[in-house]
């Protein structure tokens, strides 16, 4: 009989202000933090994060994070914004705004490349071994020019397990110029977050072992992202990153 995964809700706390609940894996929770709060743009680096205090309760985990001044700072300004265009709530073309945050584009780059990508993708298993004990847990994956595993974190979340692993590049201190290199690899359906998430931390390639979604293409043209998909038994599709027209940008007119 397979494992039973684990989840819990995760109550972040900033400075003892309450910020979010997010459900996730209890694995790699400071890997997630960091990550988590680097794609929330309310941090820049791992020191950003003074403290990370936690606090068992019946329902999940309280965790407090104590943050630089310059980040607090960044997290008012954002508070007051939420609330200086909610009035009886956000409307909805604020709210898209939101989801459509403005990113600067990466680079152009050459396509990463994968010899022999079904025997690679079976590779990829051995790393999760969670997921190979329940079978249900997405997986994120960091890898070098080689097509080597840097680092593969788990989580139930599909967001969670990238923001893991944004948060282990985040701690290693990689520059950009580092990453250029690289590439990140989700298990998981391919969605817009994703794409966002790939794009702020600077890595040029994300490769999808599940089919990217119409608007995730859309936005990895637009960020000059390489997005490549792996089949379950094709050869690899790749979308190459290229500098869309006007008329193909995501704006929230466009919605």
């Amino acid at each position: 009989m397979p494992q039973v995964v684990e989840e819990i809700a995760a109550a972040i706390s900033i400075n003892q202000v309450n910020y979010a609940v997010m459900m996730i894996t209890p694995d790699n929770i400071e890997d997630f933090i960091v990550g988590f709060l680097f794609s929330e743009s309310l941090i820049d680096h791992a020191h950003d994060v003074h403290d990370i205090e936690f606090a068992p309760h019946p329902l999940g985990l309280n965790i407090n994070i104590k943050l630089s001044n310059r980040c607090m700072h960044t997290l008012a300004v954002k508070q007051r914004s939420l609330k200086g265009t909610s009035g009886c709530g956000i409307c909805g073309s604020q709210a898209l705004e939101y989801a459509f945050p403005d990113i600067a584009e990466l680079a152009s780059s050459t396509p990463y490349t994968i010899a022999q990508p079904q025997q690679f993708k079976q590779a990829l298993k051995r790393h999760q071994v969670k997921a190979q004990a329940s079978g249900a847990l997405h997986a994120a994956f960091w890898l070098d020019q080689n097509n080597q595993v840097l680092a593969c974190r788990e989580d139930i979340g599909r967001h969670n397990a990238l923001d893991k692993i944004i948060g282990v590049i985040k701690k290693q201190k990689c520059s950009n110029k580092e990453l250029t290199q690289h590439a990140l690899l989700v298990t998981s359906r391919c969605s817009a977050e994703l794409i966002q998430k790939a794009v702020k931390i600077a890595v040029p390639t994300l490769i999808s072992l599940a089919s990217p979604s119409t608007l995730a293409i859309r936005l990895a043209e637009q960020y000059k992202l390489n997005l490549i998909h792996i089949p379950k038994r094709d050869d690899l599709i790749y979308y190459p990153a290229k500098q869309p027209s006007i008329s193909q940008r995501i704006t929230t007119n466009d919605l």
